[in-house]
């Protein structure tokens, strides 16, 4: 009964060593074959490029300049579902941050013009063109201080963000 044990224990440790090499061959063949699909697939370009100039910082509600410096169109109308979003980061006591969708847009502009379009019939930013937004913080929030930094981040729906800081003056 010794021999038997040794040689059966054997013939099993064979079998575990070959399945689990043929399990990890198979796994690193699967993945490099993964990388290759991947790495020959076309990219897409889509050169999108967004500014954000804050312009005024209130004790509940930040203005801003949305630039769209890129070549795609930034879709602002709401559809049932928002197409971007404002993030207003400031300190008062602690460090608080706030997602709005439910901003405001005051305006769209041809950029370094006065040529107005009205946001309700245009409701989008081609490319030169930019938009004033204003983001007015929650019910309950607390009131932006002064002198404190306040971050703005607009988050396009195609997941291109724009950033800028500044403080309250007044």
């Amino acid at each position: 009964m010794g021999f038997s044990v040794t040689a059966a224990s054997a013939i099993i440790l064979v079998g575990l060593i070959v399945f689990m090499g043929a399990s990890v061959t198979s796994l690193v063949y699967s993945i490099n074959q993964l990388m290759i699909i991947l790495n020959t697939l076309p990219r897409k370009n889509l050169n999108i490029n967004i500014e954000l100039d804050l312009i005024c910082v209130n004790a509940s509600y930040v203005e801003f300049y949305v630039r769209n410096t890129g070549s795609k169109t930034i879709f602002l109308k709401s559809q049932g579902f928002n197409w971007n979003s404002v993030v207003v980061a400031y300190k008062n006591i602690t460090r608080r941050s706030y997602l709005i969708e439910d901003y405001e847009v005051l305006e769209i502009k041809v950029q370094n013009s006065t040529l107005t379009f009205n946001p309700s019939t245009h409701p989008y930013v081609n490319p030169g063109e930019e938009a004033r937004i204003r983001a007015i913080l929650p019910r309950g929030a607390p009131k932006i201080p002064y002198s404190e930094p306040v971050t703005v981040v607009f988050i396009s729906h195609y997941g291109v963000s724009a950033i800028d800081e500044g403080t309250r003056a007044s």
